[in-house]
Formats: C-alpha cells, structure tokens, sequence
C-alpha cells in the first residue's frame, strides 16, 4: 500500500476530510486497501521522504488511478494526471448543503453515494455481520458486544455465559440497540422480524444461534446507547468487541481519519486492563 501525500492548497476542513475518506473507500463506498497513510502538506518542498504519492486536497481518486500506481517506489508526484477527480475547493462537503455539481458529473454520483451511506448510518440496523468469527482466547470477566447482527451473542456463546459476571450489547444507533432488546426478550427466535428501513442483510439467524437462543433469553443483558469516540472506560477484564467502529467510512468522513486513528489509541490507553477487538 501507499502512503499518500495530500497537499492543502484550499485550507478548507471539510474538503480535505472528503479527500481522505476516499482514499479508503472507493466511489461506491467498498472499502479498498491502496492507502496505507497520509500526510498533509503545505508544500511537496515539505516532503522528507522518498516514496509516496502526491496529490492536491481536492483530487479524487479513482480506480484508475489505483490501478496505475498500486505500489509505489519512490515519490510520485500525482497532481496534474488525468485520472484524478477534482473537487470544487469552495464547497464546504457539508451534508446539509446541496452539491454544486451537475446532474450525471461524476462529481454528483460520489458525493450523493457518500451523503447517502452517512444519514442511512445513523439509522442502520444490521440484521447480520459483515466480519468473520472471531476466536476468544481470553477469560474476560465482562463483555461488552455491538448491538449488530449475531456476532456478540456468538461471543458470548463461545465465552461461556456463566464465565462472565455482566453482558452489555452497546451501540450509538438506538435503532439498532432496541432491535436487539426486542430479540433478547423473545424466549423463542420469531421466524420473521417486521423493521423497515434502513437495514443492511437478511433476518437469517443461524441453526447454532437458535440452538443457543433460550440460554441467551434467560441470561441478564445490560443495553446501553453508547459512542466509543466519548472513550468510554470500561470495567477490567473486560473484552470489547468494536469491530470496525474506528475505520467506518461515516465515522472518518465526520471525525477525519488521524483523528479516527488517535480515538482508538486513547480508547485501548484508557483501557489496559481489557481485551479491545
């Protein structure tokens, strides 16, 4: 992967926290592994190492673009090529302002893709996972789980309930977290659920979680709306299942990606004596 190098010609935030949302996620919001890091210049006389890519903070760029230099050895500077979409410098890549770009520009199709993941974000309720299972090798004494698809109730399993002395399912959605309480509260797993819009995947519960499910419903659970950009400190020994809340392409386009990077390194400081995954 590259490290990228974003001159700041137009010392405008917001667009530059869209230049960089996109370097991590293409123009149909799919996350692409290309970047690996980026640093904001004044200059490219500003630049001390030898190898990265140089583009302006109002360049996009486009799959093309990837494709030409997906790995690079030395400094490429970038800014004039063909392949990078150039963004008005005086638009304030604000949601609630319409786009000033016109109807079928490329422009148009990306920034209405992205405004259109960020508001179904905060709204979303995932009714499955996008993420593989992961294996426990700790003993946690208190687990902290998504409210999102089945994954935390997995853990859980996988823990061994009467392991744990307290279970909370978090999320910053409450759409999210009262679709769960409304599951937890079920003795049986409903073969249909009625929730409308957004939603991401199918009602689908797994043959190993409705074997599962009657424990689950017995068993004390603690829900709790809860922002892990607040760095929430949780209880020793505790394992915290945060996915992939610090590298979601709504959370960088809002926060900014250093900033995204540094929430996460003070959530893991204040939070030693726990398992964060």
């Amino acid at each position: 992967m590259n490290k990228i190098f974003i001159v700041d010609c137009y010392n405008n935030p917001g667009l530059l926290k869209f230049i960089q949302t996109k370097l991590f996620f293409n123009a149909k919001n799919e996350a692409v592994s290309w970047a690996s890091d980026f640093e904001v210049i004044d200059h490219i006389d500003n630049i001390t190492e030898t190898v990265g890519v140089v583009i302006n903070s109002n360049q996009f760029v486009t799959t093309t673009f990837r494709n030409k230099y997906p790995t690079v050895d030395t400094l490429v500077d970038a800014r004039n090529d063909p392949d990078l979409i150039e963004f008005d410098p005086e638009y304030n890549y604000v949601i609630s302002n319409r786009p000033p770009f016109a109807p079928g520009s490329k422009q148009l199709y990306i920034l209405e893709n992205l405004y259109k993941v960020v508001l179904r974000s905060k709204k979303l309720v995932y009714l499955d996972n996008t993420e593989l299972p992961t294996v426990i090798k700790a003993t946690p004494k208190h687990f902290y789980g998504l409210a999102s698809g089945w994954k935390s109730v997995s853990m859980v399993r996988d823990i061994g309930i009467s392991q744990l002395e307290s279970i909370t399912i978090y999320d910053k959605c409450q759409r999210q977290l009262d679709y769960q309480k409304f599951l937890h509260s079920q003795p049986t797993l409903p073969d249909s659920v009625d929730i409308g819009s957004p939603v991401y995947g199918e009602y689908n519960p797994p043959a190993d979680i409705r074997e599962f499910w009657q424990e689950w419903h017995n068993t004390k659970v603690n829900f709790e709306l809860l922002d892990l950009f607040t760095i929430p400190k949780f209880p020793d020994e505790s394992l915290v299942w945060i996915s992939n809340a610090f590298h979601y392409e709504p959370t960088i386009f809002e926060y900014g990606w250093k900033e995204c990077i540094s929430a996460k390194q003070r959530l893991l400081t204040h939070n030693k004596s726990c398992t964060i995954i």
